[in-house]
């Protein structure tokens, strides 16, 4: 897997809304930074449908140092760990030295350049909010996560760090530095995980004082609201969505900033229809249950019996699996200086993967490749999505330096985690290396994905040893079971 060095913090539905932002708002926005309002000689403005902001105002609060060359048009903004050049009407700017396509090229306006908030977003690490009544944008970084390394620690010499997620994610990490997380003022608690049970009750867990505010419903279509004010996102938790399909009336849960400020964060609970509710409170807890008509939980649906008067059974269900293979065809993954490539060692698994789950009557299991095809990112995410499948496995192996070993599972979202956290416990003995535990990783096939996905680095091809391990068939073996193993421990099957 190819490694990058810049953390893509931004959410979809933040990547769709800007554009329309652009095209309805009829004054520049305001520009607030942590809660604070950016005082700048240029509003935001808006360019193509794009929103644009002073980049040197947002990035020298941040603790960023900005430099403007007048010779070449270009921006520099620099920390210990990062660098970002941009130059002025050119469409593509670099980040540690890997390009980055620009939405629309930098401005300059009254000697002040501007830049597309959403490359903002993703090279300093900041979630974005658009408060449409005040016309007003909010940039704010996310709460510390204590299970990932300080800010004194660096991610391209580290190998244990979460930063060394190897060649094969595409897409890397933080790329903000060593610059010190801040939340907004009056944020007294951080949501840590939004869930829902597969029957009738969306949690959300959180870590310090969170009130929420009464809940209410709204019409066209029907949804059940609830505001948490005074919070924000843990930093491994983002704004997002989950699907539901084994509900009568609940189809989604979505969960973002807003709408009045960036420290009310909002559940809302899409409907097929209008249904009765209750909120719960309880310690670092709030659970909403969804009930039918009658003010009674929606019971799960279960097929009834036919035939005579034999009762006949309740129908087992089929849950659906899709196992991604990574790389691919032309793209090769990671290598060993032995000549080893990744791709063959991901369709190995694949395949012995496949050879197993054929004898399982309860899952239907479709895979994003099983020969040396090359796959578009989005098209496996769009394999996964398009099925709505149950589980999402993506195989990879590591590489970062000669010394660099062990086994990691990575997840993107709170409701992937206890996915990655069974997985990784069947792959790390499978393996017999080191343990690097369960990571959060911004990877676009587990991040867009919108089932319990998850990511699997087996050991490290640019170490000789675990290459050895690796493509080991008996090691193949064990690591094509223990995949299985927990995909069934996930769907409750064994």
């Amino acid at each position: 897997m190819r490694k990058l060095v810049v953390a893509i913090m931004l959410l979809s539905f933040v990547m769709s809304l800007f554009p329309v932002v652009g095209q309805a708002a009829s004054v520049a926005p305001k520009l607030y930074l942590n809660g604070k309002q950016l005082e700048t000689k240029e509003e935001p403005r808006i360019y193509n449908s794009s929103t644009l902001v002073p980049v040197r105002v947002v990035a020298e609060g941040l603790g960023y140092h900005v430099t403007w060359s007048q010779t070449d048009k270009r921006v520099d903004i620099n920390d210990d760990l990062t660098a970002i050049a941009l130059t002025v009407d050119k469409q593509v700017a670099t980040v540690n030295g890997n390009e980055v396509s620009l939405e629309t090229s930098a401005k300059v306006y009254n000697n002040v350049t501007l830049v597309p908030i959403r490359f903002v977003a993703e090279s300093l690490g900041l979630q974005v909010f658009y408060d449409q009544p005040t016309k007003a944008v909010h940039l704010y970084k996310s709460a510390t996560n204590p299970d990932t390394p300080s800010s004194g620690t660096d991610p391209a010499t580290d190998p244990g760090s979460s930063g060394s997620n190897g060649s094969g994610s595409q897409e890397g990490t933080n790329g903000s530095g060593g610059t010190e997380t801040t939340l907004p003022e009056n944020v007294q608690g951080t949501v840590k995980a939004v869930q829902f049970d597969g029957m009738s009750s969306v949690t959300i867990d959180y870590d310090g004082v969170i009130k929420p505010n009464k809940a209410f419903t709204l019409t066209g279509p029907d949804r059940i609201v609830v505001d948490l004010p005074n919070a924000a996102f843990a930093a491994d938790l983002l704004p997002g969505s989950i699907v539901v399909d084994s509900h009568e009336s609940l189809t989604k849960v979505r969960y973002a900033v807003g709408p009045d400020k960036p420290t009310t964060l909002r559940i809302v609970l899409d409907l097929k229809g209008p249904v009765n509710y209750t909120v719960n409170e309880e310690t670092g807890r709030i659970r909403i249950d969804v009930l039918d008509a009658t003010g009674s939980v929606t019971p799960p649906v279960v097929t009834p019996p036919t035939g005579g008067g034999t009762t006949a059974p309740p129908a087992k269900k089929t849950f659906k699996v899709v196992i991604d293979g990574g790389h691919g065809g032309k793209d090769p993954g990671a290598s060993s200086a032995s000549g080893k490539l990744e791709k063959t060692f991901n369709l190995s698994i694949v395949l012995k993967v496949k050879a197993l789950l054929d004898k399982e009557t309860q899952i239907q299991t479709t895979y994003t490749r099983k020969d040396d095809t090359f796959i578009e990112l989005g098209d496996r995410v769009k394999i996964a999505n398009d099925l709505k499948a149950d589980a999402f496995v993506s195989i990879h192996a590591n590489s970062f330096t000669a010394t660099s070993t062990g086994t990691e599972t990575y997840y993107y979202r709170a409701d992937s985690k206890t996915f990655a956290q069974i997985m990784h416990k069947y792959l790390i003995k499978a393996t017999g290396l080191k343990d690097n535990g369960v990571r959060s990783g911004n990877f676009k096939v587990i991040r867009e994905t919108t089932m319990p996905a998850i990511l699997l680095e087996s050991g490290y091809l640019s170490n000789a040893l675990d290459t050895k391990v690796l493509f080991d068939d008996e090691v193949q073996n064990k690591i094509a079971q223990a995949i299985v193993s927990g995909i069934k421990e996930q769907l409750k099957l064994q």
